[in-house]
């Protein structure tokens, strides 16, 4: 196993599962990733002097690419910086006196990003280990007005650090965002977060095919590729559950497969519907309020597990391009127990 910093190495030790059994606990120590930093977009853009936008743009260009572009334009929707308005919105944006103090609060919280580099040189050695011959994404924070919590560009992926702030956070307080979205925002979920999204934006749901079973697997596959990258922490952490909330989807894991094959629901295309199980909320109405929200994910999850711990198993990238769910599931023989 690669090793970690004492800090970082603390977290993780506390984030064990209890199975001590891991095959993805593969070893990376020979594996060196150099050069590797954390580009600060929210600290440029804050230091930017209204009077010299023109060059300062222009070194935000050199320095982040298209990711900056994608930035003005989609995650802060200033226009873009060849619209007329580029300068004046801008300016309005890092000189607004709430974004300046939720500015003071990310460089408050987010001050020393050292674990966080750390947490993802381990995860870029995992990548490499999987995937010798593929290019590291670059490494970006940024803060986005509470708009995304992670944006991919170019190989290039950002994180808002606004939206990692602590679950008590005043702003959040303010802005009313519900319990069950805060308790994963927090410092501890900026890697997670970050693979997550970076797994999301790599390997797109397969185009025509919406329906309840191939979400379902493809939410599954996004988690297994974090249990390949991060073998170490819980999968509360991975899937944003409280401990409480992934022991009721044990122990109810037959009766929710039960249930999805009772009500047909496996080639469902309703949306709506197909929401009830895979959205966020404080619950999955259609059991109880001791059910999680995104029960499907989690059965996809187990469903992907069973897949690859057979004999003959893919590799990982192949898991990651396979798009038919039928499949998998029938591959998998994915047949949870009663308990």
């Amino acid at each position: 196993m690669r090793r970690l910093s004492l800090p970082a190495l603390l977290i993780t030790l506390l984030l064990l599962p209890s199975c001590t059994s891991n095959k993805l606990d593969v070893d990376v120590s020979a594996i060196e990733i150099k050069d590797f930093e954390v580009l600060r977009l929210e600290r440029d853009l804050f230091s930017m002097s209204p009077d010299s936008l023109d060059v300062q743009t222009e070194k935000m260009l050199t320095r982040y690419g298209n990711f900056y572009v994608s930035f003005v334009t989609r995650i802060i929707n200033d226009g873009g910086i060849k619209d007329s308005s580029y300068n004046d919105n801008l300016k309005r944006f890092i000189a607004d006196k709430d974004m300046r103090e939720v500015y003071k609060e990310c460089e408050k919280v987010h001050s020393d990003l050292s674990d966080f580099k750390e947490q993802l040189k381990d995860v870029f050695a995992h990548y490499k280990y999987y995937f010798p011959v593929k290019e590291l994404p670059k490494t970006i924070t940024y803060m986005s007005g509470f708009n995304y919590s992670v944006s991919y560009t170019d190989n290039a992926v950002g994180v808002g650090l606004e939206m990692h702030l602590g679950s008590n956070n005043k702003f959040y307080q303010m802005i009313q965002f519900p319990q069950y979205k805060t308790m994963t925002m927090t410092k501890d979920y900026l890697a997670i977060d970050y693979v997550k999204g970076w797994a999301s934006a790599m390997y797109e749901p397969a185009k025509g095919k919406e329906d309840f079973l191939h979400q379902v697997v493809h939410a599954g596959k996004i988690l297994y590729f974090m249990d390949a990258m991060m073998p170490l922490v819980a999968d509360t952490m991975k899937i944003g559950y409280t401990q409480k909330q992934l022991e009721w989807c044990e122990l109810n894991e037959y009766n929710m497969w039960a249930y999805f094959i009772q009500n047909k629901l496996l080639y469902e295309t309703d949306n709506t519907t197909i929401q009830k199980f895979t959205g966020e909320g404080p619950f999955t109405a259609a059991f109880n309020k001791e059910a999680p929200a995104r029960v499907g994910q989690w059965i996809g999850w187990q469903m992907v597990r069973a897949y690859m711990n057979r004999e003959n198993a893919p590799t990982l990238e192949q898991l990651m391009n396979e798009k038919d769910a039928q499949k998998i599931m029938t591959a998998s023989k994915y047949k949870p127990k009663k308990k």
